[in-house]
């Protein structure tokens, strides 16, 4: 199979998530992007910088770790400072496991995602995502690389002492494309837009950019 038709391959199946979920697409804890490119760390730090509209400027730690082969745990933590309410205090934890890993004949990097993830303040939010994060890794001069992916997911929300008052549960799509820039082996920047909407806060889409480093002498597994 020819590059250029492994990249079209790529692209196409991007465009067609984009398509799939542009009905009905919130995020992690709070509306900020996932920042989860497909490969599985051995030992990840990322700092992050995001807008998600009326839900305000979040600032985000996230630590991932390799566990076994093709496993990964992560931890997020951090606030958020929305345009109504009170602070939030971010924290949560996933799971993301390997699907396939790019081929000549199936140039696609897959992993499954899944976690809980809740942002407390007045209101309380607790949400559940599960979801694929799909790309492809491009090497570049030196060692210097760009992956592009898409992560769409399926989120279960509940909100306690939500905004009439009392409880609720609803369902959200949640959408990133992302663009992971290698500057080198350990140090990458990250850019990824959020497409969300959900039952309980509405269509609030967001854009964050963070700096992701790990640690010399570890790799993607």
């Amino acid at each position: 199979m020819s590059l250029g038709l492994a990249r079209a391959r790529v692209w196409s199946l991007a465009f067609a998530c984009t398509v799939i979920s542009a009905t009905s697409v919130a995020a992690q804890g709070w509306n900020y992007p996932s920042f989860h490119h497909p490969h599985i760390m051995s030992r990840e730090f990322n700092f992050a910088l995001a807008d998600g509209g009326d839900a305000g400027t979040a600032l985000l730690f996230q630590w991932r770790e390799g566990f076994g082969i093709g496993t990964e745990l992560n931890l997020d933590v951090g606030f958020a400072d929305p345009d109504f309410g009170d602070t939030r205090f971010i924290v949560g934890g996933g799971f993301a496991r390997r699907l396939t890993s790019a081929t000549a004949d199936m140039p696609l990097d897959v992993l499954l995602t899944a976690g809980v993830y809740g942002a407390f303040g007045d209101p309380n939010l607790l949400r559940i995502p599960v979801g694929l994060t799909v790309g492809h890794r491009f090497p570049l001069e030196g060692a210097m690389a760009v992956t592009p992916y898409v992560h769409p997911r399926v989120s279960l929300d509940f909100c306690s002492n939500c905004f009439d008052g009392g409880d609720d549960t609803g369902l959200s799509i949640n959408f990133d494309l992302g663009v992971d820039l290698e500057l080198s082996r350990q140090l990458s920047l990250r850019f990824s837009a959020l497409f969300a909407g959900g039952d309980l806060f509405g269509d609030d889409d967001g854009f964050g950019i963070s700096l992701a480093w790990k640690p010399a002498g570890l790799s993607p597994q």
